[in-house]
């Protein structure tokens, strides 16, 4: 009987100790996974379309790659309660964040978390003006090389001009990469004052035949500039690469874009990955990976461009 009371007691006191040590020593760190349930946050700038479907790539793609229990909490920025927020987050102690565009990133360094976070959907400025030392990050900038290989495939004989706020004086760059192989492909780039009129009616003057509008917030920031800008592209018969569908469908000849619910699903895989200690760095930032071409062949036949079969069959949106 004694024996049975002192192996019930070893007994007792092992698994005491056993749960002790799991309450002190949790065990969800970075490169470390348990059956635990890991607590996912997502913070996301705005309640609106591009950064929902952002959300639901996020969403999706934990949903299919995380093995093991999980939650996820998501708060939305568009009140004035940030203070509130910051305590909710704070009470969470998270697993990992993700942060969905600008104003979420600087939510969230405004903490100084402990744990991982993922920054998506936001400018490669943006992530530059963050200055945090560890940072994990998706950029919604498209390459410009990879534009000027899609233009490349459109004409030959491209002078490609844009402009760039730091630049003292104009600077020409052959481009022989990729599809441009042999096109006689140049970039110009220009430098811009304080007037987009001035700035491209100089630019025109280095006899350009291609425009690339860049997400440069001091020249393109407002609605009229990128208006004046598509205009005098169609009145000069510059061919315009803009940013997005929309610029495409006000004119642009073509634009190529970051895959919006991609940028959700390519910055979750990089939160598990760092989770499961896949990546060893501290500072990442990754380009997209998926991306959206737009074609308006209406603007085409205004410049008397005629666009390659091949490269409207690559195209998911076409204006005809």
């Amino acid at each position: 009987m004694k024996a049975k009371i002192s192996k019930i007691a070893w007994l007792t006191t092992f698994l005491g100790l056993f749960f002790l040590i799991l309450c002190v020593n949790p065990s969800v760190t970075m490169g470390q996974i348990n059956s635990a349930a890991a607590t996912f946050l997502l913070v996301v700038s705005k309640q609106s379309g591009p950064y929902l479907m952002c959300e639901e790539g996020v969403k999706k793609a934990i949903r299919h790659g995380w093995k093991g229990p999980y939650k996820i909490y998501t708060i939305y920025l568009n009140n004035d309660e940030i203070d509130e927020l910051k305590e909710k987050v704070e009470r969470l102690k998270p697993t990992a964040a993700i942060l969905i565009g600008t104003r979420a990133a600087f939510f969230m360094k405004e903490l100084h978390p402990s744990y991982p976070w993922v920054a998506t959907f936001l400018l490669k400025k943006s992530i530059q003006q963050l200055n945090v030392k560890r940072l994990l990050a998706i950029t919604m900038d498209v390459p410009l090389e990879k534009k000027l290989n899609i233009l490349c495939m459109i004409k030959n004989n491209i002078r490609a001009g844009l402009l760039e706020p730091n630049q003292k004086h104009s600077v020409q760059t052959k481009f022989d990469e990729d599809s441009c192989r042999g096109r006689n492909a140049y970039l110009v780039v220009a430098p811009y004052s304080s007037s987009i009129e001035n700035a491209l009616n100089n630019i025109l003057k280095l006899s350009i035949n291609s425009f690339f509008i860049t997400p440069e917030p001091e020249i393109f920031s407002s609605q009229e500039a990128v208006t004046y800008t598509l205009l005098w592209g169609l009145r000069n018969k510059i061919a315009i690469c803009g940013l997005s569908s929309g610029y495409v469908k006000n004119g642009a000849l073509f634009a190529l874009e970051a895959d919006i619910p991609d940028l959700g699903r390519q910055a979750a895989e990089l939160m598990m990955d760092y989770l499961a200690g896949k990546i060893k760095e501290e500072k990442i930032i990754k380009h997209p990976r998926k991306l959206v071409l737009s074609l308006n062949l209406r603007t085409a036949r205004r410049l008397g461009v005629k666009v390659p079969d091949s490269v409207i069959d690559m195209a998911q949106i076409i204006i005809r």
